[in-house]
């Protein structure tokens, strides 16, 4: 895992759950995470991942991180979070926290405000991967935007200057 937690680039990571990704590229999304992470481990050296432990994206994204070697903070929103996953999410999901540098009880508003920017798979639909999108914009933090639809990944680098 990380060795230098002061100075890693933390990044918010936030998508669909796997009910709302049936119709997509499941290795397409896979790759474009591993390789947004990998690209911005080369930029920042240190990166330390802000995951909310979900089915789908979530879990790729630790699966990742793991394999890069890269830190990450398991952050459970509620209990009986895995309710409703599949029992083999359920396990990895385990698997994952108990991997985790540390795991939090927290919402995706305090991720958020951890983090410096964010990694975003979303479809364009409206829902909480949405409200973490207004959230990071709002504060001025810039995100890459994995879009499943197009399989294309965008930089949205917010200008934090004025006008």
């Amino acid at each position: 895992m990380s060795k230098n937690i002061q100075n890693d680039m933390k990044v918010v990571v936030t998508g669909h759950r796997l009910h709302k990704l049936e119709s997509y590229n499941h290795q397409w999304i896979k790759l474009a995470i591993h390789e947004s992470l990998q690209k911005l481990q080369h930029i920042h050296g240190y990166i330390r991942g802000y995951v909310g432990m979900a089915s789908g994206v979530d879990l790729w994204f630790c699966q990742s991180c793991i394999d890069l070697k890269i830190s990450y903070v398991a952050c459970i929103p509620f209990d009986k979070q895995e309710d409703g996953m599949s029992y083999s999410d359920v396990q990895l999901r385990q698997y994952f926290i108990n991997h985790a540098d540390c795991v939090r009880k927290v919402r995706n508003s305090w991720m958020v405000e951890e983090a410096e920017m964010g990694l975003i798979i979303w479809d364009g639909n409206k829902g909480g991967t949405h409200n973490v999108i207004q959230q990071l914009i709002e504060r001025k933090k810039s995100f890459i935007w994995i879009n499943p639809v197009s399989c294309i990944i965008w930089p949205c680098l917010i200008n934090t200057d004025p006008i």
